[in-house]
């Protein structure tokens, strides 16, 4: 997906009421709060991400339209899949593919079409210098 699951950064399931969104912010943001963080790993953008996913999933508009993004996106990302297994179905070996024409049969069609051309260029010279020689 493309867009950031802000359920995911609040780390609550999708149907979370209010309450429960409020808590795990609350609780987030004092465990990444630059005055009580816990070491240098910590990165320092995550209090602001934390702070945004509350902000759009506290709003109920903000989050109606953030559940329609996430559902676009994964209908595309499974639309985008599924174009894929079809390319890769036609290589794997669980489903049978059309047998190609045999090489040697083509090049063999071809070498006839181009000696056919050959006499066919052959025929017309000579009748053409047959006439010229009777003609002169």
């Amino acid at each position: 997906m493309s867009r950031r699951d802000f359920y995911q950064v609040l780390g609550v399931p999708r149907d979370a009421s209010s309450a429960a969104i409020r808590a795990s912010f609350v609780r987030l943001a004092k465990h990444h709060h630059p005055d009580h963080a816990h070491g240098a790993g910590d990165l320092p953008g995550r209090l602001h991400e934390v702070q945004r996913a509350y902000r759009c999933l506290s709003d109920t508009e903000a989050r109606m339209r953030h559940d329609h993004a996430l559902q676009e996106d994964e209908r595309l990302h499974f639309a985008r899949q599924r174009r894929v297994q079809g390319r890769l179905s036609r290589y794997d070996g669980r489903h049978p593919h059309p047998q190609p024409r045999a090489k040697a049969d083509t090049t063999l069609r071809r070498r006839l079409a181009v000696r056919g051309r050959l006499l066919v260029i052959a025929v017309v010279g000579m009748i053409v210098v047959g006439r010229l020689y009777l003609a002169g």
